[in-house]
C-alpha cells in the first residue's frame, strides 16, 4: 500500500486504521472502506475538503496488487465565530460556553461540533425545555475556505414542570416501590438527566432480582398551561419478562495474576439468580485489590434466554511501585517519605510494603506483609515490623521529648460477609519516652501534670473488634462508609509492663454530591483505663494527645484539651474535589475541611462546649492538597485554629501520608 499527495498528514496517520492488509487478498469493498476512513482522519484534523481515491496496479514480478491511495489535503478549516440565534433562557455567552470543544480559532471538526450541539440540547432539556430544537446546518466559509462561521438557530419551546407519574405492566413491585426509584420531583422543572437516572434505577430494581431483560419505556404527555409553560406527565411502561440465572463465569485479560485471585472476589456463583448489586459490588472489590487498572463486565446469553454468562475483563496495572514525597516547613524542616510496595507478589494478591519516613521530628521504618486469603479462606493475615521515633510537643514546647516504638505486629482479619469483618491483632513492642527537655523532668516539686516521666516499657497487647465496611473504593471512597468498634487490652495475662484496656468507636461516611465532589463526615472516640488489679496509673506514653494532622488540624499535638488525657473525641468534615485527572482517575485533589475535638482527664470531666478553655472542645478549618500515588495519598494541609490561646500560632502546615479517615 502506498499514499500519494498527502503533504499535511504523515502516512502513519492513515495506515493503522486501514481494513486492507498486506499479503491479504484484495477486496474492493475493503478499499472503499479505507477511503472513508482516510477522509474521516482528514476531517478530524480539520481538512474538510480533503479528497481520497484508491487505485490498483499489478506487480508482474510478484503477481501482487499494489494498492495506492491518491490524496488531496485541501485547506485546514478553523472556527472564525459561533453565532447564536433564538436563545432566551441562556445568554449567548452561556450557550457558547456549553460548546466545550467548539471555540473560536480551534480546528473545526464535524463530529466534535455535533457532539457539542447534543450537549447543548441536553443542557436545555435539563432546564425544562423538553421540546427544544437546535438547527446547526448553516455554515459560512471565508473566500479562502480556511475559516468557517457556524450558526446555531435555537427554538426553545415551552418550559415544562413535572406533573404526575404512572406505571403499567409492573407486577413484581408496587407503584409506591417504583416511585422511590424516580428522581424527578412533581412540581419541579423537568430534567432529562433525572429521567435517565430514573430509568437506570428502575432497570436496576429488576436486575437486582434477576430480571435482566426487563424493559422500561417512558412516555411523556405534555399539557400546555400558557404561552411559555407547561406540565409533563410520565407513563413508565414495564415489560418484566422472566428471571435470568447465572450460567458460567469467565475471567479474561489477566496475564500475571492467577485466575483464582480474581475469581475469589466474585460474589456471583453459577446457578444463582442474577443480581446487578452483586455484580457492581464485585467490580468494586476487584478495584480494591489495588493492582487492576480497569474492570469491565459483559453479560452474554449464548445458550438460553433464561441463563447468562458473565465475563469479567480486567486490565492489570503495575503491582510494584516505588514512591517518594518530600516537603518543608519552618517548624518541621525537611520531611519526606520513601516507599516500595508490591501489591501482587507472584500473581497471588499478596502485598509487601517497605517504608521510610524521615524528618526533623520523625524517623519511621516499617516492613509489612499481607496475605488477603490466608489458607484460602476469606481471612487476611499480616505481619508488621516497625521502628518509629517521634519528637513531640508538651506544654507549648515543640521539641519537649521523644517517643519510640519498636516491635512486631501480627494481624488477622476474618471476613464474616462481604461487608462485615473482625479485627484480631497482637502487638509486642518496646515503648520509650526519652530525651526529655530539662524543664519537664520530674523533680519532686512540679505537679504531675507539668512533667514528663521517662520510661522504657514492654507492651504486650491484643486488639479485637468488628468492622462494617461499605465503601466503594477503599483507596479513594466516593460513597458508603466504614464503622468500627475495637477493644485494646494490654498487660495482665499477656505480660509486659503496661496494663490497661482501651475501647474505641469510629464512624466515617462518604456522600457524593455532583460529578466527583465528595463530602465526608467522621467521628471517633475512645477512653483508656488501667486494669483493676494494678494500682499504677496509665503510662504517659499511652495517654491521648489531640491536635495535629490526623485529629484537629490547626493545632499541634496536645493543644486540644488536656495534654495527655484519658478520654477523647474527634469530629471531621471534609469536602474533596478533583483538580487533575488521568485515565478517568483523580491524581490531584483539593480539600476543604473543618475539625472539632476534645481531650479530657476522665469521663466525668467531659465538656462538649466549644471554646479556648482546657476542658472545652476546639475547632479548626482549612484547605489541603491530595496527591494520589499508586500506593498511598500524600497530604498537604493548612489548618487555622479557631479557638487558640494567645500563645498558640494562628495556623499550622502539615505534610503526611495516608488518609485521615
Amino acid at each position: 500500500m502506498d499514499f500519494k499527495g498527502n503533504r499535511k498528514l504523515a502516512d502513519s496517520k492513515f495506515r493503522d486504521g486501514l481494513v486492507s492488509k498486506v499479503d491479504e487478498p484484495y477486496d474492493r469493498f475493503k478499499a472503499a472502506q479505507d477511503v472513508s476512513k482516510i477522509l474521516s482522519v482528514y476531517h478530524d484534523e480539520g481538512y474538510l475538503e480533503a479528497q481520497a481515491e484508491s487505485y490498483t496496479s499489478l506487480d508482474s514480478r510478484t503477481n501482487k496488487v499494489i494498492l495506492t491511495y491518491f490524496l488531496t489535503d485541501g485547506q485546514r478549516v478553523t472556527i472564525k465565530d459561533v453565532m447564536v440565534e433564538g436563545a432566551q433562557a441562556f445568554s449567548i455567552g452561556a450557550v457558547q460556553k456549553k460548546l466545550k470543544n467548539t471555540k473560536k480559532k480551534k480546528v473545526f471538526k464535524e463530529d466534535t461540533f455535533n457532539d457539542d450541539v447534543a450537549l447543548l440540547v441536553e443542557a436545555y432539556r435539563n432546564k425544562g425545555f423538553l421540546e427544544v430544537t437546535v438547527d446547526s446546518r448553516r455554515r459560512v466559509f471565508t473566500p479562502d475556505h480556511d475559516k468557517v462561521t457556524l450558526f446555531l438557530v435555537i427554538n426553545e419551546g415551552r418550559r415544562y414542570t413535572v406533573g404526575s407519574f404512572s406505571f403499567e405492566g409492573a407486577l413484581l413491585y408496587t407503584n409506591a416501590e417504583l416511585r422511590k426509584a424516580v428522581t424527578l420531583v412533581p412540581g419541579k422543572l423537568y430534567e432529562q438527566s433525572k429521567l435517565d437516572e430514573s430509568l437506570r434505577n428502575l432497570q436496576d430494581l429488576y436486575a437486582n432480582k434477576g430480571y435482566l431483560r426487563a424493559e422500561v419505556t417512558p412516555e411523556t404527555r405534555t399539557k400546555p398551561l400558557d404561552e411559555g409553560r407547561g406540565t409533563v406527565d410520565l407513563l413508565f411502561s414495564v415489560v418484566e419478562s422472566s428471571v435470568v440465572y447465572v450460567d458460567r463465569i469467565y475471567v479474561d485479560g489477566n496475564t500475571y495474576t492467577k485466575e483464582k485471585v480474581i475469581r475469589r472476589e466474585v460474589l456471583l456463583t453459577s446457578g444463582d439468580v442474577f443480581s446487578a448489586v452483586k455484580m457492581r459490588r464485585t467490580v468494586e472489590k476487584l478495584y480494591n485489590l489495588g493492582f487492576l487498572e480497569d474492570v469491565q463486565v459483559d453479560v452474554q446469553q449464548p445458550r438460553s434466554p433464561e441463563r447468562a454468562d458473565v465475563v469479567f475483563s480486567v486490565k492489570e496495572g503495575k503491582p510494584g511501585v516505588l514512591s517518594a514525597g518530600a516537603g518543608f516547613s519552618s517548624l518541621d524542616g525537611l520531611v519526606g517519605t520513601l516507599q516500595v510496595q508490591h501489591t501482587n507478589i507472584f500473581g497471588l494478591g499478596q502485598r509487601v510494603n517497605v517504608m521510610w519516613e524521615f524528618g526533623k521530628k520523625r524517623q519511621n521504618y516499617e516492613l509489612g506483609w499481607t496475605e488477603p486469603w490466608f489458607l484460602n479462606k476469606p481471612m487476611s493475615f499480616g505481619v508488621d515490623v516497625f521502628d518509629t521515633v517521634r519528637t513531640l510537643p508538651f506544654q507549648g514546647d515543640t521539641f519537649a521529648y521523644k517517643k519510640g516504638n519498636r516491635g512486631l505486629g501480627i494481624r488477622l482479619g476474618p471476613r464474616l460477609s462481604d461487608q462485615l469483618s473482625l479485627i484480631e491483632n497482637y502487638n509486642y513492642e518496646r515503648v520509650r519516652v526519652f530525651d526529655i527537655q530539662p524543664a519537664f523532668i520530674p523533680d519532686g516539686v512540679k505537679p504531675a501534670a507539668e512533667v514528663i516521666p521517662p520510661s522504657d516499657d514492654i507492651k504486650s497487647a491484643v486488639t479485637t473488634g468488628v468492622v462494617w465496611e461499605t465503601r466503594d473504593y477503599v483507596f479513594d471512597a466516593t460513597r458508603g462508609g466504614r464503622h468500627s468498634a475495637t477493644l485494646e487490652y494490654a498487660g495482665g495475662p499477656l505480660g509486659g509492663d503496661l496494663n490497661y484496656y482501651k475501647p474505641e468507636l469510629s464512624v466515617a461516611r462518604y456522600f457524593p454530591t455532583f460529578w466527583k465532589f465528595v463530602f465526608t463526615l467522621s467521628a471517633r472516640g475512645a477512653f483508656i483505663k488501667n486494669l483493676r488489679k494494678t494500682e499504677q496509673p496509665v503510662a504517659f506514653s499511652e495517654l491521648f494527645r489531640i491536635g495535629g494532622v490526623d485529629t484537629v488540624r490547626g493545632y499541634q499535638s496536645g493543644e486540644v484539651g488536656v495534654d495527655g488525657g484519658r478520654v477523647y473525641t474527634v469530629f471531621n468534615g471534609e469536602y474533596k474535589f478533583p483538580i487533575v485527572q488521568e485515565n478517568k482517575r483523580t491524581i490531584l485533589q483539593g480539600a476543604l475541611f473543618a475539625d472539632l475535638g476534645g481531650c479530657w482527664s476522665s469521663l466525668h470531666t467531659v465538656n462538649m462546649g466549644v471554646g479556648s478553655q482546657p476542658n472545652e472542645m476546639k475547632a479548626g478549618v482549612g484547605f489541603g492538597i491530595r496527591f494520589k500515588t499508586p500506593v498511598f495519598p500524600i497530604r498537604l494541609d493548612w489548618g487555622w485554629a479557631l479557638n487558640r490561646t494567645p500563645d498558640q500560632p494562628k495556623s499550622q502546615f502539615y505534610f503526611t501520608i495516608g488518609n485521615i479517615f
